[in-house]
C-alpha cells in the first residue's frame, strides 16, 4: 500500500502542478482585462479634455446647500475630444468620424453650449429650464456684460451614452443644456473668442449665486 501511494504520489504530484500553473494564468488574465478596461476611455485625450473644460460651484445658506452645480464648457477643444471619443467607442469608419467631427465644428460657429448637472434639495426648485424658475443664468467673457442664454433646456432621458461622456452625473442631478449666442447680441462680434479671459458661467437667485471661471 505505501509502495502503490508512492507511485501515485510521483505520478499525480507534477500533474497537479502543472494544473495549478494553467489555472493560475487563466487566474490573472481576467484580472489584466479588468484592469486595462478600468479606464473607460482607454488612455485617450477625453478625460483629460473633460477636467480642463468642467467646473464644479455650490451655494450655501449657513451650513445647508441650496445648490451644486457642475458645467462643462462645450469648447471647439472639448468637442474634438469629444468627437475622436465617441468615433473610439462606436469603432466609426472614416466618413462617419469626419461627419461628426463637422457637425461638432459647425456647432461651435453657432452656439457656446454648457452641459449643466444641478442639484437643489428642493426638487421643485430644480427648474433652470421654467421661464418663471427662481434661477437666472449669465455668460460673460472678458470685459463683456451678461449674456443671457438663447435656451435651457432640461435633459429628460440620462442614458449610459449621456453618462459615459458625464459621468459627475448622478441620479440626484437634474440635467440641462445652457445654449449662449456665439456672436455677441452687444457687441456684434464673437462673445468667445481666442483672447477671451475668465469666461465666466454665473448662476444667481435669491438663494444666493455662484460662479464658474474658465481662464
Amino acid at each position: 500500500m505505501l509502495k502503490y501511494y508512492k507511485i501515485f504520489s510521483v505520478k499525480i504530484f507534477p500533474a497537479i502542478i502543472v494544473i495549478i500553473l494553467c489555472l493560475g494564468c487563466r487566474a490573472f488574465e481576467p484580472v489584466e482585462r479588468l484592469k486595462e478596461s478600468y479606464d473607460p476611455y482607454h488612455g485617450g485625450q477625453y478625460k483629460a479634455a473633460l477636467t480642463n473644460w468642467s467646473r464644479e460651484a455650490r451655494i450655501y445658506r449657513g451650513l445647508d446647500v441650496e445648490l451644486i452645480a457642475t458645467a462643462t464648457f462645450k469648447s471647439s477643444k472639448f468637442r474634438d475630444a469629444y468627437s475622436n471619443e465617441y468615433a473610439r467607442a462606436y469603432k466609426l469608419t472614416g466618413s462617419e468620424k469626419t461627419k461628426v467631427l463637422k457637425d461638432q465644428k459647425n456647432a461651435v460657429l453657432a452656439y457656446n453650449d454648457f452641459l449643466l448637472a444641478a442639484y437643489v434639495p428642493d426638487k421643485k426648485l430644480n427648474d433652470f429650464h421654467k421661464k418663471n424658475s427662481i434661477w437666472k443664468i449669465y455668460l460673460t467673457a472678458g470685459k463683456g456684460g451678461l449674456t443671457a442664454p438663447l435656451e435651457i433646456r432640461k435633459i429628460k432621458k440620462v442614458d449610459a451614452v449621456t453618462i459615459h461622456f458625464f459621468p459627475y452625473i448622478t441620479p440626484w442631478k437634474s440635467v440641462y443644456l445652457v445654449r449662449f449666442p456665439a456672436i455677441s447680441p452687444a457687441a456684434g462680434k464673437a462673445l468667445i473668442d481666442g483672447d477671451a479671459e475668465n469666461i465666466k458661467l454665473i448662476i444667481t437667485s435669491v438663494l444666493g449665486s455662484a460662479e464658474m471661471v474658465w481662464e
